[in-house]
């Protein structure tokens, strides 16, 4: 006789349930650049000032990993193999976008809100540490003008590589950048 499984009060358990599947799309995230905006005795603005990336066509958060060292000896029990559990990590968030070297997004000294100095290429050319803020829709919004309800990750974090994608003769110029944080960001996930 198979078990009676009993739902824990208040969640949503699918055990041995049969439920209508969920997905979700990236429509509407953003990835967004601090402008480092403050007093010129270098007293930060609160809240920062944060400028979105123009044109962007993909967002690919990092892997999140645990590193593993292995701690076997010649006397393992089981002849099995033992690990240990270091550190955790994050690695870079990939984006893609349209490349606009019209744009202050992608000047040195940027311009269309971006402050000089804090656009992706100078941010990438000066090895510059800066806040960025990922912004992931949870709920949709409408192209009413109504925003979705989302979650802002902020993250302290480096331009690690920015690449301007083919010139091609009928093909759009991309181009990548990846944002590398420098400490966990993973309590702002819900």
């Amino acid at each position: 006789m198979a078990p009676t499984i009993t739902p824990r009060a208040g969640t949503d358990e699918i055990t041995d349930q049969f439920y209508a599947g969920e997905a979700f799309i990236g429509y509407g995230a953003q990835i967004l650049i601090g402008q480092a905006d403050g007093d010129p005795d270098g007293t930060p603005v609160v809240p920062e000032t944060f400028v979105a990336v123009p044109d962007v066509e993909s967002i690919t958060p990092g892997d999140m990993t645990t590193g593993i060292i292995d701690k076997t000896h010649l006397r393992s029990p089981g002849r099995h193999r033992e690990k240990l559990a270091t550190l955790r990590d994050s690695g870079p968030i990939a984006c893609v976008a349209n490349y606009r070297p019209s744009n202050g997004a992608h000047k040195q000294h940027g311009g269309d809100g971006f402050t000089d100095g804090y656009s992706l290429l100078a941010l990438w050319r000066n090895v510059t540490e800066n806040n960025f803020q990922f912004v992931l829709p949870i709920e949709a919004g409408d192209d009413g003008g109504t925003p979705p309800k989302a979650i802002a990750l902020t993250i302290r974090g480096v331009v690690s590589k920015y690449q301007i994608g083919a010139l091609t003769l009928d093909g759009k110029c991309s181009v990548t950048f990846d944002i590398t944080p420098l400490k966990d960001y993973s309590d702002g996930l819900i």
